[in-house]
């Protein structure tokens, strides 16, 4: 993994749009994995859903609006 190339990818997307860090770093880390090395723009389509345009093609990105982006939370009843 190029942490450099991650590294820029974060910078630039925390620089250009108003997604929080951990969101950013999480999707640095998948354009990353899918050999993305340039952000060329970033349209911002509806609220928290943006259009990524890389070197490696369009990326369609989800956000959420909350204090920790949390996916879900799913109770477990264990059995003792």
């Amino acid at each position: 993994m190029k942490i450099n190339t991650q590294n820029n990818l974060f910078n630039h997307i925390i620089s250009n749009t108003e997604i929080d860090e951990i969101q950013c770093r999480y999707i640095a880390y998948k354009l990353e994995l899918n050999q993305v090395e340039k952000i060329t723009l970033i349209k911002n389509i509806e609220e928290y859903i943006f259009t990524f345009i890389t070197d490696n093609g369009s990326f369609k990105v989800k956000t959420v609006n909350l204090p920790l982006p949390i996916s879900s939370v799913v109770r477990i009843d264990y059995i003792w």
